[in-house]
């Protein structure tokens, strides 16, 4: 094979590549069921601050912190109000949107047990939801 056909084949092989989506860029497109999106914007910020709270209690003897402010994040992000509790071995961490209306979910919660349940179901986790009609609900969300 000459040079030139080697080149011309290389080409030819590149442009099919490029055309080619991974599989990977398809599952990261969001849900196309709002109540999913919706789950899984306020899903994956309780999961961060579940695992670096759970992070925080195990360089802090055993305690939880008494805010997000405690973890370095701030309670305020200009779509969403983050809240922690804890009560000695509970933790419990909410995200509410602030402006719940437009919404069909106005906040989600969850507690240490999401990063039990993600690491077990291939990132997938449940959280408790409230609808903006007052509804609450399980949805399973994705820390991915």
């Amino acid at each position: 094979m000459s040079g030139t056909t080697r080149a011309m084949l290389l080409a030819v092989c590149l442009i099919g590549a490029c055309k080619h989506k991974a599989p990977e860029a398809a599952a990261a497109r969001p849900p196309a069921d709002p109540v999913a999106a919706e789950a899984q914007t306020l899903g994956r910020e309780v999961f961060d601050i579940v695992d670096r709270a759970v992070d925080y209690r195990g360089s802090h003897r055993g305690r939880y912190p008494a805010s997000v402010a405690r973890l370095g994040v701030d309670s305020l992000t200009p779509t969403t109000a983050r809240r922690l509790t804890s009560s000695g071995a509970t933790l419990t961490v909410a995200v509410d949107f602030r402006r719940p209306s437009g919404h069909i979910i106005s906040s989600c919660s969850g507690g240490a047990d999401v990063l039990e349940a993600a690491s077990l179901n291939d990132g997938q986790f449940a959280v408790r939801c409230i609808g903006t009609d007052g509804s609450i609900r399980p949805l399973r969300v994705s820390r991915r």
